[in-house]
Order: structure tokens, then sequence, then C-alpha cells
């Protein structure tokens, strides 16, 4: 008798997103598909974090470097390691037994993400919709000057009297609340995310 292959997911990856060094913590726990991407993985954290993706980004699995390749460049005279394309790279299979990995974005504010695969969850239905399923505190701000830029920010914002508050609050164009966090927002909008 032969044995069936089954294409498609047959679990879903829970992963916990931590933005490292942010104190509150900045989480997000979400639900993919076993077969989830790189690239497709990418979008899915932008949203539930709540970045805008202006920027790039990068994945460190093990000892290696996973982003969108630039098929222009010369790596001769790239100084940063090589970067292997993540368009079809299924996380799972490049995790293997390992259960961490890196996810970086915007090299300048240098956020970095520590992910967790917490477990895997036998596939009930077919269909899988990916969901964030909880989190804390709000995104900061892109371009914002990485974590010590963000710090200074929430300092000037909450303080009418410090000398950078009107700056801040021209740039931001509103007040900032960075306990904020819409569960019902994100999903909708993961939801409406394109594959």
């Amino acid at each position: 008798m032969s044995k069936i292959i089954q294409l498609g997911p047959q679990s879903l990856l829970q992963l916990r997103i931590e933005l490292e060094h942010s104190h509150p913590l900045i989480w997000r726990t979400i639900l993919v598909p076993d077969t989830v991407t790189l690239a497709r993985l990418h979008k899915v954290i932008q949203v539930a974090m709540g970045w805008q993706d202006y920027h790039l980004h990068e994945y460190i699995i093990g000892n290696l470097h996973y982003g969108p390749v630039d098929p222009e460049s010369d790596p001769a005279w790239d100084l940063a390691p090589e970067m292997i394309n993540e368009q079809r790279k299924r996380l799972k299979k490049l995790l293997g037994q390992e259960r961490q990995f890196k996810y970086i974005y915007d090299y300048g504010d240098n956020w970095c993400h520590g992910i967790t695969v917490e477990k895997m969850i036998p596939l009930e239905d077919p269909m899988p919709i990916t969901t964030c399923t909880s989190g804390e505190m709000a995104c900061p701000p892109e371009d914002v000057g990485g974590i010590g830029g963000y710090c200074e920010f929430l300092e000037a914002m909450a303080d009418p009297g410090h000398e950078m508050h009107e700056d801040m609050m021209n740039w931001w164009g509103e007040p900032f609340d960075p306990k904020y966090f819409d569960i019902s927002d994100t999903n909708q909008r993961l939801r409406h995310l394109k594959t």
C-alpha cells in the first residue's frame, strides 16, 4: 500500500516574537502554517508588530543570513555576511531542531527581534489562518532611532515640559500611548495581507 503524501500545511507554528532590549517588553505571539516561507513570515511580522515595511530586513538562523537579495549587487564589494534569498525558504525546514532565530528590521535603527517556536499545533482546519493570539505594548515609530531613540521619544512625549516635547509632537503628529496594542485591528490587517 502506497503512502499518500499530503501537500500543504500539517500544523501551525506558534511563534513568540520579542523586540530585544525593549522595556517593558514589546512582544507578540502568532500562529503561522508550518509551510510559511521567510518572505511571507516577513510580511506577517511587519503587520503583527506594527512596522510599516519601509526598510530592509534579514533573518539569522544558525549562522546563516536570509533576506531579500538584489541580483544586481556585486558580492565582492559587500562587506556584510552572504545573504541567502528568502523567497522560497521554508522556516520549518531551515530550523530543523532549532527553536530560536533572529529577525532584524531596519539596519539603521537595528530592531532585533528574538523569535522562538513555542509549539507546533496539529492542524484542524485545512485552510489555516495566520493569527496574532496575544501581545503587549505599542510598536515604536519608524525611524525613531532604535531603542535609545525610542526611550528619548517616550520621555519627551510624556513630559510637556521636556525641551523636545513640541518637536516630537510635531514629528509624530499626535499623543503616543506606549501601552496601546489592538489585537483585533492586527488580526484584521493579517486577514487582508496579500500573499
